[in-house]
């Protein structure tokens, strides 16, 4: 399987509106005949202001991926001369993923991400509720730790200025990606109002802490976001979407860490008190990255985005 995402960078929402992305996303993703099965977007904000649009995209076809990556109108936009220059940035992060490093969970009434791909069948699972059930739930960790080098690590480069240069970035073995969603779509004003006041604070601070100790974490990235429409119309779904030097930093977190212990209370406390009326939807995938084929480039971004501030990386231009 392939996951692909694209970030339009721009100073503002209004510019967002405005950015040429947007035509290449409709032209050469979305509406292509071997484009993607199913997508989703989202809008966030970087540490330095900027606003970026993402679309989320998956293939589950290996043949339909590499004749849409062969499409070379696909490609040619990336390259032109003027995506170095002016207010607007771009970035890719194309992922192939084998089957034994994909986990997942997901209401069964409440179909997002690649569970909204028509070609893909869910089953339920007994491997959830513990702490450890995310490794359980990955075939590929029954015969593979699945770490990451032992010279790996996040050291910054601040030589990389971003704006104006083309980067392709190579992140180490095992790096670990997690889209984590939840939904008050469907509460009533009461739930709501449980949500906002128990939920939705621990939620912000523990993605907040990330964003904010990539070293002592090994979050490499992390972006809170809010799920929108083709045009960044919020919808009422936020989730985030963060990149892990490993599955164990990401376990060491989630088991260890009192932000993520907050958030885990929060969400046990709701179970138990709503039982089978609970409205809140949630949802998440992981993904373990082997080393080859895997695609990391920023044209014209805020060196802030994505991995740009570590690992190894090539200037293109």
């Amino acid at each position: 399987m392939h996951i692909a995402f694209f970030g339009a960078q721009a100073s503002s929402d209004a510019e967002l509106d405005h950015h040429p992305m947007r035509g290449w996303i409709g032209d050469r993703l979305t509406a292509h005949a071997d484009g993607p099965t199913c997508f989703d977007h989202a809008r966030s904000r970087l540490a330095s202001g900027r606003v970026e649009h993402v679309v989320c995209a998956y293939w589950v076809s290996s043949a339909r991926f590499e004749a849409w990556a062969a499409d070379a109108e696909v490609e040619r936009w990336w390259h032109e001369p003027e995506r170095l220059a002016g207010p607007y940035g771009a970035w890719r992060e194309v992922l192939w993923v084998p089957r034994d490093r994909q986990e997942s969970i997901y209401w069964k009434d409440y179909p997002a991400g690649l569970m909204s791909s028509p070609d893909i069948a869910i089953f339920p699972t007994p491997y959830c509720g513990y702490y450890g059930a995310m490794r359980d739930r990955l075939p590929a960790a029954a015969i593979d730790p699945l770490d990451t080098p032992e010279d790996a690590g996040l050291a910054p480069q601040p030589a990389r200025n971003g704006f104006g240069e083309h980067w392709s970035v190579r992140p180490p073995q095992n790096l670990a990606l997690i889209r984590s969603a939840n939904t008050w779509g469907r509460m009533d004003d009461e739930q709501r109002a449980d949500y906002d006041a128990k939920l939705r604070g621990p939620l912000g601070a523990g993605m907040d802490y990330l964003a904010g100790n990539p070293l002592p974490t090994g979050c490499a990235c992390m972006r809170w976001q809010d799920t929108t429409d083709t045009d960044g119309v919020r919808k009422p779904e936020a989730h985030a979407h963060a990149y892990f030097l490993s599955l164990r930093h990401m376990e060491r977190w989630a088991e260890d860490h009192a932000t993520h212990a907050a958030i885990f209370r929060a969400a046990i406390q709701r179970y138990r008190h709503y039982g089978p009326r609970n409205q809140l939807r949630t949802w998440h995938e992981v993904f373990v990255l082997p080393e080859e084929g895997q695609r990391f480039e920023y044209v014209n971004c805020d060196p802030g985005t994505g991995l740009l501030p570590w690992f190894e990386a090539e200037r293109l231009a």
